[in-house]
C-alpha cells in the first residue's frame, strides 16, 4: 500500500504547529469567546449547532481567525488522513478552500471515508474462511497451461495482490451483447438442479428484470435454492414489490450495503459494481452486462449497447462461487447453510485467474494485473473501456509501452452516459496520441465492454472500468484468461468494433475548440473522484 513520504508527513507537521502556536498567541481570546457565545445560556450541543448554522455568516466574520484555524485545522486532518490518493485529496482540498461551507457539506456527503475502510477489512477474515483455496499459489498445472514467462509473472503476482487461484481445465466463451448474453444465462437458469447464485450491479424492474424474475421464482418454488444479491445504490429504482415477490417464492434476497443516513457517506462510496451468476458450482457468467431491456435494446439518445459477457465452465467457476459466498457472508453475517459444490471437472484448455478486488483488499489486484499486462507486453495491447480515467500509473504505462513500439490501442465511447466522466476522460487524448497510441472512439452506439487483450495471448474481461472508483473504491470481479485462441476471439470482435469507429488524429483534436479544452480540464480536475 503505497504511503505518503514520510519526510512531506514532517513538514506538513512542522508547518501546522507553528501556524497553532502563532493561533494561540494571536487568536486565544477570540477562540475562547467564540466557544462561550456558541455553548453559553446552557444549550445543548444539538442546539448549539442550530445556533451556529443560523448565525454562520455573522459567526465567521467576528471571529474570523479562530473559524479560519478551525476550519484549517479540518483540512490539516484531511491531509494527514486521506493517505490513498494523492490526486484526490488535492482535488478535495481545493473544493473545501475555494468552496468552504457547500466544500464542507459536499466533502461530508461525498468525500473519501477512513473509517470506511477499516470496516471494510473485517471483511477480510470472512473471505479468508470461505475462500482456502486462493491461499495457494498457483499450481504446476496452471503453470504449464500458459504459454509465455511474462503471462506467468502476471498470473504470480495476481495470487499475491489477490489470493487468486490460477486454474487450468476452463472452457470460456466470449458473449456479445444482450440478446446473446441473456439467452445464454436464461437457458443455464432453467436448467439448474440444485442453486442459483446471482450478484448484480443494477437490476430493473422491466420486461428483462421479470423475465429473470419469474425463472428464479420458478426454480424456487420447484426447491431449487436461490440466492440474489443486489447492489443498493445501482437498483435504487428496484421496487419493494419485486423484491417481495422473490422473497415470498422462497429466493433469499439481500441488498448490499443499503444507504442510511448515518453512515451515507461510507455506503455511497463504497459499491458493488460485480456481475456474477454461478449454477449448481458447474457454470458461471461474468462481465459488463446488468439486468435490464436498454442493455437489450438500447437507451434513447445512447443508442446500440455493445458489451461482453463471458460464460465460463471448468474450475474457474468455483472461484467465481467463492467470490458470492464471500459476499453473502457480509450481507447475512452468516454463511449458506449448504457448502461449497464439488470442484468442477475440467471441461476445455483455457488457463483462468478470477480476481476480486474492492475496499476490503490491502492491494489493488485489477490495476495490478492491468499494470502487469502493459508493462510485460511484447507485440501488442488492445484496451477497450466505457470510461477512460485511468490514472498516472496506468496512463505512464500505456504511453511507455507505445513509444518503445509496442502496438498500443484505447477504445472509448463517442456517446456517454456520464457527462464529467466522458470530458475526464477526452482529457486524455492528447497525451496518448503524442506517445503513438492508437485512439478510437466508438460511433455505432455505447460501448461499455471492459477488457484487454496482449499479445494476442491473455485477455482480461470483467467488470472494471478504468478509473479511480473501479480501481480503487468498487467490489469489481476480472477474468485473467491466458489462452490464445481465447485472445484470437476477442481480437476478431475488437476488429469489427474498429469498423464502427473513428480514429483519432493529433493534428486535428489538437484544433478543437477552447470551450471543450476547458471542459476537458474541468473533468480532469474532478477525474480523481470518479
Amino acid at each position: 500500500m503505497l504511503k505518503k513520504p514520510y519526510g512531506t508527513k514532517l513538514l506538513l507537521l512542522i508547518i501546522f504547529s507553528l501556524a497553532t502556536v502563532f493561533f494561540l498567541m494571536t487568536g486565544w481570546k477570540e477562540l475562547a469567546s467564540a466557544t462561550r457565545e456558541l455553548f453559553g445560556e446552557g444549550r445543548s450541543a444539538g442546539e448549539s449547532l442550530v445556533y451556529f448554522m443560523g448565525r454562520l455568516p455573522a459567526f465567521a466574520g467576528e471571529y474570523l481567525i479562530a473559524f479560519a484555524w478551525v476550519y484549517g485545522l479540518f483540512i490539516a486532518s484531511l491531509i494527514f488522513l486521506e493517505e490513498k490518493n494523492p490526486d484526490r485529496t488535492i482535488a478535495w482540498l481545493l473544493v473545501l478552500i475555494l468552496l468552504p461551507v457547500v466544500g464542507f457539506i459536499l466533502y461530508m456527503f461525498f468525500g473519501p471515508d477512513i473509517r470506511g475502510r477499516g470496516y471494510f477489512r473485517k471483511l477480510k477474515r470472512k473471505n479468508r474462511r470461505i475462500r482456502r483455496k486462493g491461499d495457494q499459489a498457483p499450481d504446476r498445472a496452471g503453470i504449464k497451461g500458459i504459454d509465455r514467462e511474462s503471462d506467468g509473472k502476471t498470473a504470480n503476482l495476481l495470487s499475491k495482490s489477490a489470493r487468486a487461484l490460477l486454474t487450468a481445465g476452463n472452457s470460456v466463451k466470449m458473449l456479445l451483447n444482450g440478446e446473446e448474453t441473456f439467452s445464454a444465462i436464461t437457458e443455464a437458469l432453467k436448467e439448474a438442479k440444485e442453486y442459483i447464485h446471482m450478484e448484480y450491479y443494477s437490476i430493473a424492474n422491466d420486461k428483462t428484470g421479470n423475465e429473470i424474475k419469474d425463472i428464479l421464482i420458478e426454480k424456487a418454488e420447484a426447491g431449487i435454492r436461490v440466492n440474489l444479491i443486489f447492489d443498493s445504490v445501482g437498483s435504487w429504482n428496484l421496487g419493494a414489490k419485486f423484491v417481495n415477490s422473490l422473497k415470498n417464492a422462497g429466493v433469499k434476497v439481500h441488498s448490499f450495503l443499503p444507504v442510511s443516513f448515518p453512515r451515507l457517506r461510507r455506503e455511497l462510496n463504497f459499491r458493488n459494481h460485480r456481475k456474477i451468476v454461478v449454477v449448481d458450482g458447474v457454470v458461471g457468467f461474468m462481465g459488463g452486462l446488468n439486468i435490464g431491456d436498454m442493455y437489450v435494446s438500447g437507451e434513447p439518445g445512447m443508442g446500440f449497447w455493445r458489451d461482453t459477457h463471458i460464460e465460463l465452465k471448468g474450475p474457474a467457476v468455483s472461484c467465481l462461487d467463492d467470490i458470492f459466498r464471500a459476499d453473502w457472508v457480509f450481507c447475512d453475517k452468516a454463511p449458506l447453510e449448504y457448502g461449497e459444490a464439488p470442484l468442477p471437472a475440467p471441461s476445455g484448455d483455457s488457463t483462468v485467474q478470477i480476481v476480486a478486488s474492492g475496499p476490503n483488499k490491502n492491494w489493488k489486484p485489477i490495476l495490478h494485473g492491468y499494470f502487469s499486462l502493459i508493462a510485460n507486453a511484447r507485440e501488442s495491447v488492445w484496451l477497450c473501456t466505457p470510461y477512460f480515467v485511468p490514472g498516472v500509473p496506468l496512463m505512464t504505462a500505456l504511453t511507455v509501452a507505445a513509444m518503445s513500439g509496442i502496438d498500443v490501442r484505447v477504445m472509448i465511447p463517442h456517446k456517454t452516459d456520464h457527462a464529467i466522466v466522458y470530458w475526464a476522460s477526452l482529457s486524455n487524448i492528447e497525451e496518448l496520441l503524442r506517445a503513438g497510441v492508437k485512439v478510437y472512439r466508438y460511433e455505432k452506439g455505447f460501448i461499455h465492454s471492459k477488457i484487454l487483450i496482449a499479445d494476442g495471448s491473455v485477455v482480461s474481461v470483467g467488470t472494471a472500468n478504468l478509473d479511480a472508483r473501479s480501481l480503487e473504491i468498487n467490489f469489481e470481479v476480472q477474468a485473467f484468461i491466458y489462452d490464445s485462441a481465447v485472445a484470437a476471439d476477442f481480437i476478431a470482435a475488437y476488429e469489427r468494433d474498429m469498423e464502427e469507429s473513428s480514429q483519432f488524429r493529433l493534428y486535428k483534436w489538437r484544433q478543437r475548440p477552447l470551450r471543450q479544452k476547458i471542459l476537458e480540464s474541468a473533468g480532469r480536475l474532478w477525474s480523481s473522484q470518479l
